[in-house]
């Protein structure tokens, strides 16, 4: 009888148990996609590079404000370098000797955690995209794909944007000519 009782109390127990936990998981989430096409598009500047040295800085805040040196292997994105400096967040941890697949911005005022300093650009590994360059196959082949359909859309826009023109100036000549010839 008194295992009956204990397991009773336990069944009770469980019971509540589930019955009062949640049923979502409300983690902490970006706010904008995590997508490789749109993570290009939001980035200023898209990088291969391997990581060569990190440092530390005390801005007398909470966390001290840390770079990142990168040799540049490859420009996906904005200006061509050999190295770049990058301000790092809090919990970004680059391995030195490690390739990284870089979404960086140029920071600014309104988009900056430390002390601003005009021509910093920053990345962040929890949102921004940044990774190492083994896990960033699928990335890869997604900008690479939109890259290819820019391509092909600046190819097909740009002459019809001047074809558009062209033919508009042509009309508005043609009826100030005839407006003129009215006058006579």
């Amino acid at each position: 009888m008194k295992w009956i009782s204990t397991l009773l109390i336990l069944l009770v127990s469980v019971s509540l148990f589930l019955m009062t936990t949640p049923s979502k998981s409300f983690a902490w989430s970006c706010m904008e996609s995590d997508e490789p096409k749109q993570l290009f598009k939001r980035h200023d500047f898209v990088y291969i590079a391997k990581a060569m040295e990190t440092s530390y800085e005390d801005t007398g805040g909470m966390n001290p404000k840390s770079r990142t040196t990168f040799e540049v292997k490859s420009t996906l994105k904005g200006t061509s370098t050999d190295k770049v400096t990058v301000v790092t967040t809090v919990g970004s941890d680059f391995t030195e000797g490690t390739d990284y697949l870089v979404y960086a911005y140029q920071t600014t005022k309104s988009n900056y955690l430390y002390k601003y300093e005009p021509g910093e650009i920053a990345t962040d590994t929890w949102c921004g995209g940044t990774k190492p360059l083994s896990l960033a196959s699928y990335d890869l082949e997604d900008i690479a794909e939109y890259k290819k359909m820019n391509k092909i859309v600046n190819f097909i826009m740009i002459p019809l944007v001047v074809a558009a023109v062209m033919v508009t100036v042509f009309f508005l000549i043609k009826r100030f000519h005839k407006g003129n010839l009215r006058r006579r």
